[in-house]
């Protein structure tokens, strides 16, 4: 349902804000940001959110003279009762509309402005701007403007259109793809690579497959443990909502249940935090301690110089890491991990929109109703998920011997490091570390901790996996094969056959490893 916006005159002194009528701002005092910004409407620049400034003095240079009070006055409204993001869509469009016609806004200029589009989504972001400028009875915009805009049927871009024709660089992951970047995280940090924080940002978008938007809002007391009736202890986090007309910060919620492991993580990552502003000399209560960011910016912590003063900012946004921020972290991520896509050979494109495809997509792709998968995406309504339920993209395809190997080309599944004999690994002289196939060997266990996997399957995609060069390793590829074929033929369910694809695909990785071990040596 539409928000019904009381529309109200605007005369030359003072601007009634729509949504609060009773906040009058005059000319030349403080204006505030639906997320609590300051800013003055002489300023050459709006600072509106963390993430988003409009630059005001560049907009204006474009809007004739006769437009430019009517226009700034229409902006205010909007930087004051609109997010960030919508501001600065409006402001992209009156740029364009004003850089491309005489400056008139008449039917006549925006006619022939309409001939001239690629598509209409700039008109989409003006037609509303337009009708309440008449509406505010400013002027400049008439009636005939207003009736002709509301007459054109604007249709956006095709929705969906990455999912649909499963476009390797924009849509959904393959689960080759998701699993290499799932599992590389971990050997990575294991490793010392990345860090907690970069660790938590990569796998909470990729797990939840929320907006970074949303992410970037959390704080610390969002993350919570339940006991249960039954005196299970469950585990959640409270995700801010997103794109909500007429939503302020954090004012709407989504509950999300986690797994014990990602809850762990998560809160491994929160006591870190709070042990270091501790030791940057802040002395915060414990409601204080969750109101800090879950991400916080990390220049932006250290630089208050009281308790006082950063009590007083911690309520707002102003803490939060940004949303690009997210996108860099898990770019570095993909190119310091080395992670390929087995569709293109190219490193493998990340966004945080490509895993809220493959989230769709794999809820589809298992039967789940769209009422679900709209839940599972925290989507007001189902309109969007049509992309998914009724054009269900087929992903997994019948592996056979030869396609194992074309595939382990690219797919990188094998992440240990091959060996010419036993001696030659890392804890080689150790029988407790060789790892058997039936009561052959065929590798060896170089990580020094506990692991309680049922060799030698998943050792095969394991980063501290040491394949000895004359291990039997075909003949595990094609047992592996075998009982893919079986579950195929007993379940007819291809997405529980295609569990064993990463470990096939390893495996085959690891006999052509060996091969051209073999090759080398007969060359030396």
């Amino acid at each position: 349902m539409m928000n019904l916006i009381k529309v109200v005159p605007i005369d030359d002194e003072v601007i009634l804000d729509a949504d609060q009528p009773d906040r009058r701002v005059a000319n030349g005092t403080v204006l505030r940001s639906v997320m609590g910004y300051e800013f003055l409407s002489e300023d050459e620049r709006w600072k509106l959110s963390k993430d988003t400034s409009l630059n005001v003095s560049l907009l204006m240079s474009r809007i004739p003279s006769q437009h430019r009070g009517a226009a700034k006055k229409m902006l205010v409204h909007y930087a004051t009762t609109f997010s960030g993001g919508t501001v600065l869509r409006l402001a992209a469009a009156l740029h364009d509309f004003f850089s491309k016609t005489s400056g008139d806004i008449s039917t006549t200029q925006l006619i022939n402005y309409k001939s001239g589009l690629a598509d209409n989504e700039h008109l989409m972001q003006l037609r509303p701007f337009f009708r309440r400028w008449l509406n505010f009875r400013l002027p400049g915009v008439t009636k005939e403007v207003v009736s002709m805009l509301d007459s054109w049927r604007l249709a956006g871009r095709e929705k969906g259109l990455a999912v649909k024709t499963l476009d390797p660089r924009g849509g959904p992951l393959s689960d080759f793809e998701h699993s290499a970047f799932n599992e590389g995280l971990t050997f990575s940090y294991e490793a010392g690579e990345i860090d907690l924080y970069e660790l938590c940002v990569c796998l909470i978008i990729s797990t939840t497959g929320r907006r970074p938007i949303q992410l970037t809002h959390l704080k610390c007391g969002d993350l919570v443990d339940v006991v249960g009736s039954d005196g299970v202890i469950n585990y959640f986090l409270h995700i801010p909502r997103a794109k909500q007309h007429g939503s302020s910060f954090r004012d709407e919620f989504k509950t999300y249940q986690l797994t014990r492991e990602m809850y762990d993580l998560l809160n491994s990552h929160r006591e870190k935090l709070w042990r270091d502003v501790d030791l940057m000399g802040y002395r915060l209560s414990q409601d204080h301690m969750k109101l800090l960011p879950l991400f916080p910016a990390k220049r932006s912590l250290p630089r208050y110089g009281s308790t006082a003063e950063l009590i007083k900012v911690l309520p707002g946004e102003r803490l939060h890491v940004v949303v690009g921020v997210f996108t860099q972290i898990m770019k570095r991520a993909v190119e310091s991990l080395g992670i390929v896509s087995d569709r293109t050979g190219d490193l493998l494109e990340v966004f945080a929109r490509r895993f809220r495809y493959s989230l769709g997509t794999r809820a589809a792709r298992e039967g789940v109703s769209k009422f679900v998968i709209a839940e599972l995406l925290d989507h007001s309504d189902t309109q969007h998920v049509d992309t998914y339920t009724l054009n269900v993209p087929e992903h997994l395809k019948k592996i056979d011997e030869a396609l194992g190997f074309q595939l382990a080309v690219y797919a990188q599944a094998f992440t240990g490091n091959l060996v010419d004999t036993e001696l030659d690994a890392l804890r080689g002289s150790d029988p407790a570390s060789r790892v058997k196939h039936k009561r052959s060997g065929v590798g060896t266990c170089g990580n020094f901790s506990y692991c309680g996997m049922n060799v030698p399957r998943p050792c095969y995609t394991c980063v501290n996996f040491q394949p000895w060069l004359d291990g039997p390793h075909d003949e595990l590829y094609f047992e592996l094969l075998d009982e893919r074929e079986r579950i195929m033929s007993e379940t007819g369910d291809l997405t529980m056959a295609a569990i064993l694809d990463r470990t096939i695909v390893a495996v085959a990785q690891v006999i052509m490893r060996c091969s051209e071990r073999k090759r080398e040596m007969a060359c030396e």
